[in-house]
């Protein structure tokens, strides 16, 4: 698909427009790492709206104030732990990215879906009235569905099998097997067999 048909805002409520403002909403794995740069103002936690993000800027402020006051091995200290926690986040970014992003999209789908029943609601009210016939037919078809197991008929279906009216239906396997007798008997003893009322 060309690429202007990605930017292409239908301004719906359907799927396209809001994978479009998905798009625009979601945060971007080279914005954070950009960001990162800036870690001793704590940008790329502000980015992805991390928490303790104002702690950057705040330790960095301290460090200036402690070599502006001569006090040179506490602003080291604090500077080693900025740059210890930063590198730390480095390694974070990546997981707070896609967490963001599958939180908005989750937000942003179950915003789309239909609202919950009330608090006060029990189901459907029984009104007595007797089923008609399509719901009837209904009824039977499921519990002849819920009564089937894979690879075995319904417990009331019919024991002969055929190709008569009333009778169960021969499974492929069982038609190839008819198939198979039948071409392998001679043509004339198929059509010339006599019933086995004029053998007797």
């Amino acid at each position: 698909m060309p690429k202007a048909w990605e930017k292409l805002d239908l301004q719906g409520a359907g799927v396209q427009s809001l994978q479009i403002r998905l798009q625009k909403l979601q945060k971007k794995s080279l914005w954070g790492y950009l960001y990162w740069c800036l870690s001793p103002f704590g940008a790329h936690r502000f980015y992805l709206e991390q928490s303790w993000a104002w702690v950057f800027p705040l330790v960095s402020v301290a460090i200036l104030v402690l070599a502006f006051l001569g006090l040179t091995w506490e602003a080291v200290g604090l500077a080693v732990i900025l740059c210890a926690v930063a590198l730390w986040d480095l390694s974070r970014i990546g997981l707070w990215i896609s967490a963001y992003n599958k939180a908005l999209r989750k937000a942003s789908w179950f915003a789309k879906q239909t609202p919950t029943a009330s608090a006060n609601y029990q189901g459907r009210a029984d009104n007595g009235e007797k089923p008609t016939q399509w719901q009837r037919e209904l009824q039977d078809y499921t519990q002849t569905k819920e009564s089937e197991r894979a690879g075995h008929p319904a417990a009331n279906a019919p024991a002969k099998k055929g190709f008569a009216p009333g009778q169960r239906r021969l499974s492929f396997a069982e038609q190839e097997l008819l198939l198979a007798e039948m071409a392998k008997s001679p043509k004339s003893a198929v059509e010339k067999k006599p019933p086995d009322s004029a053998q007797k």
